[in-house]
Order: structure tokens, then sequence, then C-alpha cells
């Protein structure tokens, strides 16, 4: 079930946020993105929402490989950033594959150095027993620039 909400935030621009829970693809993660990015106003230009795009589903598919599924899907937008909230039920930490390894004995690892470059603002947040929550800020580039 999706839900949208606005909220403002002491006379700023409002805060815009979506809620997913039961996903089950990163295909269907990057269409209710597109939808959410289009309906910013104005919207983000298309190098940011390519940014968010590829965050959205490396963490996506991370969590579909890695960490038995996605548990819930969060996107919210204010002051110039768009955040991507991933959670899933494993409290392993992502992986990173060492710099130059192409060792077809690790599994993954490509991923996330794409999302520590993309976002500004990344945290994992452990769940006592319940997994984990990734949380990453992706600023948006000023238009005018």
């Amino acid at each position: 079930m999706d839900q949208v909400m606005a909220l403002r935030d002491n006379g700023r621009p409002p805060l815009v946020t979506t809620r997913t829970q039961g996903l089950h693809s990163s295909g269907q993660a990057r269409r209710i993105t597109r939808a959410f990015l289009s309906s910013l106003s104005p919207p983000p230009p298309a190098e940011s929402a390519e940014s968010v795009l590829l965050v959205v589903s490396e963490l996506v598919t991370n969590a579909l490989r890695h960490a038995q599924g996605v548990t819930e899907f969060r996107l919210g937008a204010a002051h110039g950033t768009v955040t991507v909230e991933v959670a899933d039920p494993s409290s392993a930490l992502p992986a990173e594959r060492a710099p130059g390894s192409l060792d077809e004995a690790e599994q993954g690892g490509f991923g996330w150095p794409i999302v520590r470059h993309l976002a500004s603002d990344i945290t994992i947040r452990l769940r006592h027993g319940q997994g984990k929550i990734i949380h990453a800020g992706i600023p948006l580039l000023d238009p005018a620039v």
C-alpha cells in the first residue's frame, strides 16, 4: 500500500513523503520512485532523478538479494534533497567488494560504492531483532546551475 503525504515545516516548502510495504522488485521500486519524483514541484533535473533511481535500485536489489526482502520502502523530499529509506529483516551490514577484486567467490559488493558516491548522507539503523533501515539522502542539482 502506497501512502503519500505533504507536511509543512515552519513556512518552508512542504516535505513530501511516500511509504510502501510489500515491495517485490527493484523495477517496482523504480516505478514508485519515478511517480514520486514527477509529483515534486518543480521536478528534479534529469541527472538528479537518475541518481535517485540508481540509489533506489541498488538498495532494493541488495535487500531482495542479500537480506530476505524489503519490509518497508520510503521516499521523502525537502530542502533540495530526496531521501530513500529501505528496511529489511537482516542485521547484516552492506558489504563492499575489495577495490579491483573480481573474485567470483565474493557475493555482490558492487552497488554499495555507487550508493556511497551518489548519496551525501547515509545512515544505517539496526533495529533490535528486526533487521535494519538504510537511509540515503541524495542532493538535487540546482537546475539554474
